[in-house]
C-alpha cells in the first residue's frame, strides 16, 4: 500500500497536535500506586497495569497472588528499562502514555471506556489488536512499543525462563 505525501503530512500534523494536546492536558488521571518509580508516572503505570496481563496472557502464573507478583515485577522491569533509555525515547514514551491517559483519547481512539485500572481485559485486547492492525503508523508504533516493553521485561526475568525451557545464559569461566 502506497501512502501519498498529503496523507503522510496530514498524519504527521494530526499526531503532533494530539501529542502536544496530551502534554498540555497531562493528568494524572490515575491514582498513584505509592511505589517509587524512576520513569513511570501514575498514568503510565495504570496503562501498563492493564496492558501487561493482556499481552502476557498464557505466560503469567495462574494463581492470583503469583500473577499479581509477576505483573508487579514486570512493571518494575519496564520502569528500569525506560529509565535506561535515551532522553528522547523516554520523552516519546511519556507522550504516548500521556495521550492514552486522556479520557477522550482513551475512549475515542483506544475505545477503552473504563479508566485503565478498571478496564476489562477483552476491551484492552481489542484496543491492542486495533493498534497492531491499524493502517495508521502511529497506532502500530504504539502497539510495538507496548509489546516490546512488556515482552522484554517479562522474558528478561529469570523466573519466566523455566516455562519456555530456557536454562539461562551459559556460565562463563
Amino acid at each position: 500500500m502506497t501512502i501519498s505525501r498529503r496523507t503522510f503530512i496530514a498524519a504527521g500534523i494530526v499526531g503532533a497536535v494530539a501529542l502536544a494536546t496530551a502534554g498540555w492536558l497531562k493528568g494524572p488521571h490515575a491514582p498513584p500506586s505509592g511505589l517509587r518509580r524512576r520513569a513511570l508516572d501514575a498514568d503510565a503505570e495504570a496503562i501498563l497495569g492493564a496492558v501487561v496481563p493482556v499481552l502476557l496472557d498464557g505466560a503469567l502464573p495462574n494463581t492470583r497472588e503469583a500473577r499479581q507478583r509477576a505483573i508487579a515485577e514486570t512493571l518494575t522491569a519496564i520502569d528500569l528499562a525506560i529509565a535506561g533509555l535515551p532522553p528522547a525515547a523516554q520523552a516519546e514514551l511519556a507522550q504516548l502514555f500521556a495521550l492514552l491517559a486522556l479520557p477522550p483519547i482513551r475512549i475515542g481512539l483506544a475505545r477503552v471506556t473504563a479508566p485503565w485500572p478498571r478496564a476489562a481485559p477483552e476491551e484492552v485486547r481489542r484496543c491492542l489488536d486495533r493498534f497492531r492492525e491499524s493502517s495508521w503508523s502511529l497506532q502500530r508504533a504504539a502497539y510495538d512499543a507496548l509489546h516490546e516493553l512488556a515482552f522484554a521485561a517479562w522474558y528478561g526475568n529469570p523466573q519466566a525462563w523455566p516455562a519456555i525451557g530456557y536454562a539461562g545464559p551459559p556460565a562463563l569461566g
